[in-house]
């Protein structure tokens, strides 16, 4: 029996909560498209702004997220992502600032959140890339975090982990859950990207399989890469000791979720994203 569900909302959104994060004093949850105003490419509950989205059918979208969770009124923080381990703390001076607009030279460009404010929910926009939430329900901290390879090789999780414990969390009682992200079948990757993961993880060597076919179309070596396990493997060895995934794949489920990847596939330019979020009661 999985530990984790898919929850369907009255707003229509549904979303993926993991056992691990449930408590009385922290709400979260994994969500899908489904349920959203979007249309077209978008179709579904796209609540990423910069996207190409109509901004109107966006902001509605984050409404129904935040409704799905609470009835209290919460601020949904997101953040202009860019593959890094840049990570912002969120407190009384930075809450007011609008978050997730193009900002191209903005200090606000970051992959981590944290926080213990109890009116926010920290947001992770994914379409491949894992969205990772952790909490540490004994001093009431939270954070949230983008990890694709790029992220979590340059140290986002493990700079996550350091700015909630600067806040005063524990990383023995900080618990993470990995969530729906792109499956090993599905994420073909070459030398180069192997490389650099086991220049800085050399254990991640086992995460990554031949593949065959793909090696043979391409006349180059090609290679399965386990994203999802990866994300796991630095948790690991960040000393995390509560950590578990939802393992849902977001390119063989296009009906539930947005895939980066196979919308290039697909030669579409533009694609949605999911929001994972937490925040405190």
């Amino acid at each position: 029996m999985h530990s984790f569900q898919l929850q369907k909302s009255y707003t229509g959104a549904a979303y993926y909560q993991h056992e691990l994060l449930s408590s009385d004093t922290v709400i979260h949850g994994f969500f899908t498209r489904k349920g959203g105003l979007s249309k077209g490419v978008f179709s579904g509950l796209n609540s990423a702004i910069n996207s190409g989205d109509q901004i109107n059918d966006v902001n509605k979208n984050r409404q129904i997220v935040k409704q799905s969770l609470t009835h209290k009124k919460y601020q949904l923080i997101t953040l202009k992502q860019i593959h890094g381990n840049r990570v912002i703390i969120i407190d009384s001076h930075n809450t007011g600032k609008t978050y997730d607009i193009k900002y191209p030279n903005s200090s606000l460009q970051a992959d981590g959140l944290v926080t213990k404010k109890k009116d926010v929910l920290l947001g992770i926009l994914t379409a491949d890339c894992a969205p990772i939430l952790m909490a540490d329900y004994k001093v009431g901290v939270i954070g949230a975090c983008h990890a694709g390879w790029k992220g979590t090789t340059s140290g986002i999780i493990e700079n996550t982990l350091f700015a909630m414990c600067k806040i005063g969390a524990s990383r023995q009682n900080i618990r993470c859950v990995v969530g729906p992200a792109i499956a090993q079948k599905n994420y073909q990757v070459g030398h180069d990207l192997k490389n650099s993961v086991l220049e800085v993880y050399p254990s991640a060597l086992e995460l990554f399989a031949p593949d065959a076919q793909g090696s043979m179309i391409s006349g180059e070596n090609k290679f399965l890469f386990d994203l999802q396990g990866f994300c796991s493997l630095a948790l690991e060895q960040a000393q995390i000791k509560h950590q578990k995934r939802i393992n849902v794949d977001t390119y063989q489920n296009q009906d539930l979720l947005y895939s980066y990847r196979l919308s290039r596939q697909a030669g579409t330019q533009q694609y949605g994203r999911q929001v994972s979020v937490i925040g405190l009661r």
